[in-house]
């Protein structure tokens, strides 16, 4: 038996038409959500953890020997520039099976607003579909989806949690939909990933203490489905935080957060009913010593608190984390039972996943043994371990600035990252780099 989340008046979603390039013109007022009785077999304090039996060191030293991108053969890479003169953070790609990339970025405008860009390309990195503008925000957090044959585009702005679902076609103006469940106030810890049917999932912050997480679906491509879907709610968190979520191949949804009173990380699961398994302990607890590494303030940008979490094919995910700037990786199995030890990856920050058939595709910025700053590339194992060698992606010219972004297309794989344009010019352009998946080591 599912658990029920949310009793939301009125539609699940709230919807506002908007004009290409403008904020929803007026964002529909909704209710605050209300929690129902949760099943009878729920306890009323949360659960202990399990913990594997051993919980191991992380093995290996992760991948040391990254390959220039332009040394290998029969790769059939192609680049081109998402966009130019860009001043903010926030840029993200997403592939289709049909071998379609989707990019999103910010424009800046004045007065603190940016608007937010979507365009197409395609597997040689040459634009398909025109620039056009979807709405504006003064948020982070902007994220893209592949939906099916739709994409979907999420961000935060003064109301809370927005998305739209943008086609090539700039004609109808996009619509922009809301989901008044999740406010501007917890976007930081909240996670999102796609769902079957395309719709999204979402695991955030619920309960009047922001003590438990609350798992539902929303935004489906049928507009016959309900726009707002409960999963279920976490019966094991204290104080969760920055929280990470993948479907998976059973119909269930793996979710793994931060414990913030004692800096674990733990993990578990919901079955297609809505029923929650246990929590599991994933890493250990470390006290202040992974809260505060896993805490980004302006002093150190840097940080990335985010988990993770992708589904590996079949049954079973990989959970990705920092311990300072050391990768590590570990395999869950169909439960969210840790299977084996973590990894480590390797060196840098600001990882991105995408699912591979037998594992996952991890980037970040870090070291290519020749200069700092380079996005990489790696193929990760369903075990959780890395391959021996990487892939050094960026020219190595210039350092990236931001977390960069990884999608796959069908046989074809996608890189974005931002760069400076040239030297001593603050502006960026974003870099779309594809290349056969097959060529990965």
């Amino acid at each position: 038996m599912a658990l029920s989340l949310f009793v939301i008046s009125g539609s699940s979603c709230d919807r506002s038409a908007s004009r290409s390039g403008g904020a929803a013109t007026a964002a529909s007022a909704s209710s605050e959500p209300t929690t129902q009785a949760p099943a009878a077999s729920a306890p009323d304090e949360p659960a202990a953890a399990t913990a594997p039996a051993e919980l191991e060191p992380p093995r290996g030293a992760g991948v040391q020997e990254f390959v220039p991108l332009a040394t290998l053969a029969d790769c059939k890479v192609k680049s081109g520039d998402i966009a130019t003169y860009i001043l903010r953070e926030g840029m993200g790609v997403a592939g289709r099976s049909d071998g379609t990339f989707g990019a999103v970025w910010l424009v800046d405008l004045k007065g603190g607003d940016a608007q937010i860009a979507f365009a197409g390309f395609d597997t040689d990195a040459r634009q398909i579909a025109r620039a056009r503008a979807i709405s504006s925000t003064r948020d982070a957090g902007l994220r893209i989806f592949s939906a099916g044959e739709a994409w979907a585009v999420t961000w935060f702005d003064a109301e809370g949690l927005a998305y739209a679902r943008p086609r090539w076609e700039t004609n109808p103006p996009t619509e922009i939909l809301r989901v008044g469940a999740i406010g501007r106030d917890v976007s930081e810890h909240v996670a999102l990933a796609p769902a079957p049917g395309g719709a999204l999932v979402a695991a955030a912050p619920f309960g009047t203490e922001r003590n438990k997480l609350g798992v539902f679906q929303f935004g489906p491509v049928d507009p016959a489905q309900p726009q707002l879907k409960a999963v279920g709610v976490t019966r094991h968190t204290r104080k969760p935080r920055w929280p990470a979520v993948a479907a998976d191949a059973s119909g269930g949804y793996l979710v793994a957060w931060y414990e913030e009173e004692d800096g674990s990380i733990r993990a578990s699961r919901f079955d297609a009913s809505g029923r929650e398994g246990g929590a599991h302990l994933v890493a250990k607890p470390q006290g202040s010593d992974r809260s505060a590494a896993a805490t980004a303030t302006q002093e150190t940008p840097d940080r990335d608190p985010r988990l993770g979490l992708v589904a590996t094919g079949g049954a079973g995910a990989l959970l990705v984390w920092s311990e300072g700037s050391t990768l590590i990786g570990r395999a869950l199995d169909a439960e969210a039972q840790p299977r084996g030890a973590p990894w480590v990856i390797g060196k840098g920050r600001w990882r991105a996943l995408a699912p591979g058939k037998e594992g996952a595709l991890v980037a970040w910025v870090g070291h290519d043994g020749k200069a700092e700053g380079q996005a990489l590339l790696v193929k990760v194992g369903a075990d959780g371990a890395p391959s021996a060698r990487g892939i050094r992606v960026s020219d190595g010219a210039y350092p990236v600035k931001d977390p960069p972004s990884v999608a796959l297309a069908g046989e074809r794989v996608g890189v974005a990252w931002t760069e400076a344009m040239s030297p001593g010019v603050s502006t960026k352009r974003a870099v779309l780099r594809v290349l056969d998946r097959s060529c990965i080591p």
